[in-house]
């Protein structure tokens, strides 16, 4: 990496501690917000949809960060910063805003947060592109998808206290706080010395004709639907199923994301130690196994057991995902490219969110999670095709 790796992996950690903490409210705790105020379950889900918006706008921000250099201090540093001027700002303004009285302002503000934290988010991927080596990048997804696992941690363990101690609006401070914050880390980045930025050409967008980038994309749609799909209904069917009160449940939910934490830092020095084929295929097996396990946990131990070895397997799966990506990201659309690989995770998990809907409804939570965990056998076809089409790339010199 350039000056100072340790330096940057710090940050890379932080900024994606913030997107974590701010997604945990998003997804956790906005929707207890709003019911507070008596907005109905359908508003809320129709509140919930307009946040998913940034993650289409992602692409785009990609595109915007490779072309544009703006007033030549960076392609990447300046939208960091102002992602984490938008969210922090947002995050602020909402305390001054009553759901009650002003939704759509509210909504619309706290879109904006979604965006600042979609623009950095795109941006830290594109600077890690450009400036790590090529044999650090195990290291970088793992600090990444960990931080963020840690964000998520942290606020699904300290939101319950902190709402019932000091008000909702201490959430929003620490959401705003941690954004500005980390601004002096990123304006002491060096982006400069950048290792492996190219220039920005529109041909560059032919690579994703190549068949490898074609068959990853398939195998980020199918771990995330798969992945997803099950960890969409946990929460339920620990509710409802295993009878459990809602502070256990919020308890294995959280064990399991420490489990996404291990299985991310995990993956650092494992794919350094393995290799990126046999990590994939490490990934399937850990899946598997964690899905298998959930579905034939009975008591309450062996269901945590299983809650942190599902775990586990996220974590493994998305750092491992995000190695491969940034091996084969062009470095001349290098944030676009990898924004599009992340893009087809995202359309696997709203894939997942509706297939698991109707198989559980269908064979039960654990009849479900069983299919879905046999479902990524198909990933370990895909990925022996993956590796065949790149050493032939390899070899044809493209």
């Amino acid at each position: 990496m350039t000056s100072n790796k340790q330096y940057r992996l710090f940050v890379f950690g932080a900024l994606y501690f913030a997107q974590g903490a701010v997604l945990s409210y998003f997804i956790t705790f906005n929707i207890l917000y709003l019911r507070e105020f008596g907005y109905s379950i359908e508003a809320v889900g129709f509140f919930q949809s307009i946040l998913a918006i940034p993650f289409i706008l992602k692409i785009f921000f990609g595109m915007a960060s490779d072309a544009w250099n703006p007033f030549n201090l960076g392609h990447r540093k300046p939208y960091i910063i102002v992602g984490l001027l938008l969210q922090g700002t947002a995050m602020y303004v909402i305390t001054l805003i009553s759901p009650q009285t002003n939704l759509i302002t509210f909504a619309v503000t706290a879109l904006f947060a979604s965006i600042g934290m979609a623009l950095y988010d795109t941006c830290t991927d594109g600077l890690a592109l450009d400036t790590c080596d090529v044999k650090d990048r195990s290291i970088v997804q793992g600090v990444m998808i960990g931080g963020r696992a840690a964000g998520v941690l942290a606020l699904l363990l300290l939101g319950g206290i902190i709402r019932d101690n000091i008000g909702w609006n201490w959430i929003f401070y620490i959401e705003a706080i941690l954004a500005i914050a980390l601004i002096p880390s990123v304006m002491a980045l060096k982006e400069g010395n950048a290792i492996n930025k190219e220039t920005f050409a529109w041909s560059a967008f032919k690579s994703f004709s190549k068949p490898a980038v074609l068959i990853l994309s398939t195998i980020g749609i199918i771990y995330a639907l798969t992945i997803d799909g099950i960890y969409t209904f946990l929460s339920d069917y620990l509710r409802n199923d295993v009878k459990l009160s809602v502070t256990k449940v919020t308890m294995l939910i959280a064990f399991a994301m420490v489990g996404r934490i291990a299985g991310a830092l995990s993956s650092s020095f494992l794919t350094v130690l393995l290799g990126r084929k046999p990590s994939l295929l490490v990934a399937i097996g850990i899946t598997i196994t964690g899905s298998v396990s959930l579905a034939l946990g009975g008591s309450l131990m062996s269901v945590a057991v299983a809650a942190f070895f599902f775990g586990l397997a996220y974590g493994y799966y998305t750092a491992v995902y995000g190695v491969v990506a940034m091996d084969l990201s062009n470095p001349a659309i290098a944030a676009s490219m990898f924004a599009i690989f992340m893009m087809f995770i995202n359309i696997g998990t709203v894939i997942g969110q509706a297939l698991g809907g109707t198989l559980t409804q269908s064979l039960g939570f654990k009849g479900m999670s069983a299919v879905m965990g046999f479902v990524n056998i198909i990933n370990v076809f895909l990925v022996i095709m993956l590796f065949r089409s790149i050493r032939r790339q390899k070899s044809a010199g493209k």
